[in-house]
Formats: structure tokens, sequence, C-alpha cells
């Protein structure tokens, strides 16, 4: 991210994910971590990435750093108009290029299981299913990692 706007515009997508998600037990602490933004994805060991159409943001993704090597997949969204037409894809791609590049040996991520494209996309990709790997506020997160 290069601008306060981009950090904006980030936060603007994380929040319509969150309104989405509006009837998910434990949703809420996806809008704090929103309003929080850049917070723990900063430079040099985490990044935010926008997705945009012309001048319109339409996805993120944000790489978080963890210990032990490892970085976790966080705020992963594509704008429903774009959903299907690779936007989701091209955004993790460029996470993983850069998380290799940062020397991690592994990603991690958590999903709910009626997110199913975006299951499908990260098996696709690699990913591998895993016991949990940490507290998480939704009961019903699948845990997933890839090794680099």
């Amino acid at each position: 991210m290069s601008s306060a706007a981009d950090v904006d515009a980030a936060r603007r997508l994380v929040l319509a994910h969150v309104d989405e998600r509006a009837s998910m037990p434990g949703i809420e602490h996806m809008r704090a971590d929103a309003i929080r933004l850049p917070g723990p994805y900063v430079a040099p060991h985490g990044a935010i990435w926008l997705a945009q159409a012309g001048d319109d943001a339409i996805g993120c993704v944000a790489l978080r750093p963890l210990p032990g090597g490892i970085a976790e997949v966080k705020r992963m969204y594509v704008d429903s108009a774009w959903r299907g037409k690779g936007v989701g894809r091209a955004l993790l791609e460029t996470l993983i290029a850069r998380a290799r590049t940062l020397g991690y040996h592994h990603l991690r991520l958590g999903t709910v299981a009626e997110m199913t494209a975006a299951r499908a996309l990260y098996h696709s990709l690699g990913f591998v299913p895993i016991e949990r790997y940490r507290a998480d506020e939704m009961v019903d997160t699948e845990f997933y990692e890839l090794e680099l």
C-alpha cells in the first residue's frame, strides 16, 4: 500500500465483507481489524494489496507475519460484481510470491465452510486442510496451509 487513500480503500472493502457476513457469530472482530488498518499488515514483514478496476478498489488481501517463518493470509475479499473473474486468484498469487520473497516457509489461513468459491481457490493453489492453529471467534472456521 502506498498511500492513506489505499488504506482507506482496503478498509472500505473489509467493512463491506463484514456487512455481507453480518449474521455470522464473531464477525465483529473483523470490523475492529478494519478500523485498525494497516495494523499488523505493515512492511517489511506484512503487506496489503488492492485490486483495482480503473480508480475503483475491487478486492484486497493482506499478509500477516506469525512466529516461526509462517505468515497468514487475512482480509481476502473481492467485490461481488468482480467475483469469478480471477481477481481473488491474482491477489492470492501476488501474496504467495511476496511471502516467498520475504522468506516465509508456510502460509496459513482460516475460512468458513459457506465460502465454497474461496475454498476451491485455496485448494487449486495447493492449500491443504490443517488442524486449528489459533483461537478464532467463528466456530466453524476451517484452517488451511500452503508449503512455500
